[in-house]
């Protein structure tokens, strides 16, 4: 799976009204290319407010509800000091860049399956993030263990439930659709 680029086009046509400019028409369009981004930009005049977005997201993940994960993962791991917003802007590429770089990754600033698969076993070895999964799984319904911060047999186990129930491959791992699913259960 490649990582999604998304483009966010703005354009707009601004008349001003007669006797202001001379009636002049002024116009700007702007193409911008942000990975896994949906923020609109509202171009605003006096008396017009137009605002277009053109996304292309993953069919079944959201790219604000990935991102909001990885921005939730990266803070966790102590990489991301930025307001959790599922946007992807510049605050985030940095984040990326630097974990990418300590795990020898190519620091592209892009969130996809190699930064996935270098991201979820440091998420399962943070004790702090394991008790606060653990404490998701018990709400969901689907762990009855000690919240111990240890990503035991018992953890592992309500994973795989949690992954059953979403349609995802078993593999006990909670990589970015297994969190996703896990967000959307509680």
């Amino acid at each position: 799976m490649r990582p999604v680029r998304m483009t966010i086009a703005v354009g707009f046509l601004a008349l001003v009204a007669t006797g202001c400019s001379g009636g002049e028409t002024v116009a700007s369009t702007t193409t911008t290319t942000v990975p896994f981004t949906t923020t609109s930009v509202a171009a605003t005049t006096s008396t017009t407010t137009s605002t277009t977005t053109t996304t292309t997201v993953p069919p079944s993940l959201g790219a604000t509800s990935t991102i909001f994960r990885v921005q939730q993962d990266l803070a966790a791991l102590g990489f991301f000091d930025g307001q959790i917003d599922g946007i992807a802007g510049e605050e985030t590429q940095k984040a990326l860049k630097a974990f990418q770089t300590q795990q020898g990754l190519e620091a592209d600033g892009e969130f996809g399956p190699k930064t996935d698969a270098a991201l979820y076993p440091l998420l399962m070895k943070n004790k702090a993030y394991v008790e606060s999964l653990q404490e998701d799984l018990t709400e969901a319904g689907l762990y009855t263990g000690p919240i111990d911060g240890s990503y035991g047999k018992g953890t592992k186990a309500a994973v795989e439930k949690l992954q059953e129930s979403c349609d995802i491959e078993k593999t006990g791992n909670i990589d970015i659709a297994t969190r996703i699913c896990l967000d959307e259960a509680i």
